[in-house]
């Protein structure tokens, strides 16, 4: 008895088991739904609310029109039955006809409404949510794009944001209406036999489950190859974007590349296939358990009418309905399990969306100085890239006056532009201190701390935009205002490049779009400068500011920062001495530590590392010069 006892225990554990492994589909199928309707709620609630009330009123329509066909039959063989003269019938028929007639007529102009309101859903809710997208990509840090497991979210949040939300709203407002119509044509069917319901689900639920799990495995399979289609997709850019189109052709690269894409993109496919295979399989083994389902119900409409409990109008309506029924009921379960792969494609999405920054604004920011009076001040800082285990700067200690220009020298690598992204909170540091007047960096909002420095990297963006729009960036509230960019371009010494351009100011750079102009290294140079000092800001960073230029613009520059530096505290990082020397300070850095401070001739005099490299550089000239 004990044994039997437990016997039974195991057994209704074991069921229990199947039962909710069953039913997980529809529980993670809600998980995210809540969140999902309500950003659609946002994007279109009108249309929201219309395509409900459309689907609901269609959804009920099938039923009624079964029922009708049945009023029909019967009404046709009581009056043939009795003898009933034929325009009387005729007479008699004509109002069940037009009935019919009427709610077919309905139902295709609701499906044309429900079509129109659909795409304007669809429309307005992918411009939303791709706004969404592009806020979170903008407000994330840097630190997140220099990972890689960062850029599989991202490349699976963009496949999945585009499409799968919508696809998942439309889903749900289809089974809204596939429940509605099965309770109508349940209805119907109750009145015959309760037990033809059980016989629907139990022909239906096979086919549910073997859906089910091949999403399943779809979804994993398309996961797990994100990294490889985003090589995949990055030999397509090298193959098709203007800055490899040389070294693509003079080393002939190009069969290789494309060798490269196919064989990723044909393994993708051998993999869906043979997954597209199991499943046809599978499939095709339950459709025979769905059709002596179907058959089995229709032999017992037919037992029932030869035996007259029923009449020839019943067993149209019952044959028709269960057909309907069974196809319904179908559909039903195969939307649901749609809706839970498109719902784990979803979850994709607001996983993008769930990433946090680390780098933010204080709840209750301080404002930024104006003017700085104190200066800044680095203590003892340390910081590590995201992935490292070896500091890239330590022990950083400096402090800088108001309007004092300081030059940053170092071989590669020794942390003289990750010192400058600190000081933009690119980055926070791991530990010690950077303050501005006292007040650390991390006080400030980062949209002030942001406009109070203006900053020209060497790797500066090019915008495939208009001459106007690369420099106005740089000020964006001003991006209008002609004369202020029109000085900005004669500080940074780019007037004469954009008077050669045709159309000047308004002038497409880049070979991207129609009638774009490409400029050379130096001449793109020139207005990443005037974008720089676009700026109102009160620090000052130029990261490499004549490496692309030629010596006599070089020449005219050093002049120029001379005078717009004054007032402004000044970082400049460059590998020419000649333009290290126009600072006030030079402070050395060697892997990741201040080596040296102090001017140009304090530094000669010590014979460091400053001097080591100022030689050798002096050296090459000199040798040339011979």
């Amino acid at each position: 008895m004990i044994f039997t006892s437990n016997a039974s225990i195991t057994f209704a554990q074991i069921v229990l088991q199947k039962v909710i492994a069953w039913l997980a589909p529809v529980r993670n199928l809600f998980e995210n739904m809540p969140r999902l309707l309500r950003l659609v709620w946002s994007a279109a609630p009108g249309a929201l609310i219309v395509s409900l009330v459309l689907t609901l009123i269609s959804s009920l329509i099938p039923a009624t029109q079964i029922y009708i066909s049945k009023l029909i039959v019967d009404r046709v063989v009581e009056l043939v039955g009795a003898g009933v003269a034929l325009a009387l019938i005729i007479q008699a028929l004509v109002p069940l006809v037009a009935a019919g007639f009427g709610f077919l007529l309905l139902q295709a102009i609701l499906q044309q409404l429900d079509s129109y309101t659909t795409q304007v859903m669809s429309d307005r809710f992918l411009l939303f949510a791709n706004t969404q997208l592009l806020q979170q990509a903008t407000r994330l840090d840097l630190a997140h794009y220099e990972s890689a497991k960062f850029h599989d979210i991202l490349e699976r949040a963009q496949q999945s944001g585009s499409n799968y939300p919508m696809r998942v709203l439309r889903l749900l407002i289809q089974l809204l209406g596939q429940v509605t119509r099965l309770f109508g044509l349940l209805a119907l069917l109750l009145r015959f036999n309760p037990l033809v319901f059980v016989l629907l689900l139990l022909s239906a639920l096979p086919t549910f489950w073997v859906s089910v799990r091949f999403s399943e495995r779809r979804f994993w399979m398309t996961r797990r190859q994100t990294p490889s289609r985003r090589l995949a997709d990055y030999f397509g850019k090298v193959l098709t974007e203007p800055q490899f189109v040389k070294e693509v052709r003079l080393f002939n690269l190009g069969g290789y590349l494309v060798d490269q894409y196919h064989d990723i993109r044909q393994d993708f496919n051998q993999e869906s296939k043979i997954l597209a295979r199991r499943q046809a399989l599978a499939q095709v083994s339950l459709e025979i358990i769905s059709a002596i389902g179907f058959y089995g119900a229709y032999a017992l409409v037919l037992w029932e009418t030869i035996r007259g409990l029923v009449t020839i109008g019943d067993l149209t309506l019952y044959a028709g309905t269960f057909q309907q029924a069974q196809a319904a009921t179908t559909g039903i379960l195969l939307t649901i399990a749609t809706l839970y792969e498109f719902n784990l494609y979803v979850s994709q999405y607001f996983e993008f969306i769930d990433l946090t920054p680390t780098v933010t604004t204080p709840p209750k920011a301080k404002p930024f100085p104006s003017p700085i009076r104190q200066g800044l001040m680095l203590k003892d800082v340390y910081f590590t890239y995201p992935g490292s285990e070896t500091p890239t700067l330590k022990h950083i200690n400096l402090t800088v006056k108001p309007q004092e220009c300081i030059a940053l020298v170092g071989l590669n690598g020794s942390g003289k532009t990750t010192l400058l992204k600190l000081l933009t909170r690119l980055y926070d540091i791991d530990r010690g201190l950077i303050a501005i007047d006292d007040v650390p960096l991390s006080a400030f909002s980062l949209a002030d701390l942001r406009r109070n420095i203006g900053v020209l990297f060497q790797d500066f963006a090019r915008y495939a935009l208009s001459v106007k729009d690369n420099i106005g960036f740089g000020n964006l509230p001003h991006r209008e205002d002609e004369l202020h960019i029109a000085q900005a371009a004669t500080d940074a010494g780019a007037t004469a490049v954009i008077g050669g351009l045709t159309k000047g100011y308004d002038t497409v750079l880049g070979k991207m779009f129609t009638g774009g102009v490409d400029l050379s290294g130096g001449q793109w140079q020139k207005i990443g400068l005037a974008r720089a000092f676009m700026s109102d800001a009160q620090v000052l960073i130029l990261d490499e500011p004549t490496a692309a230029v030629d010596a006599i613009a070089e020449h005219d520059l050093f002049e120029r920062f001379r005078q717009l530096t004054q007032g402004k505290m000044t970082f400049l990082v460059s590998h020419r001495f000649s333009t290290v020397r126009m600072a006030d300070r030079i402070v050395v850095l060697e892997n990741g530590e201040i080596v040296e401070k102090g001017t140009h001739d304090e530094l000669i005099a010590q014979k460091g590392r400053y001097e080591e490299m100022f030689r050798l550089q002096a050296e090459s000239y000199t040798d040339i010069a011979k």
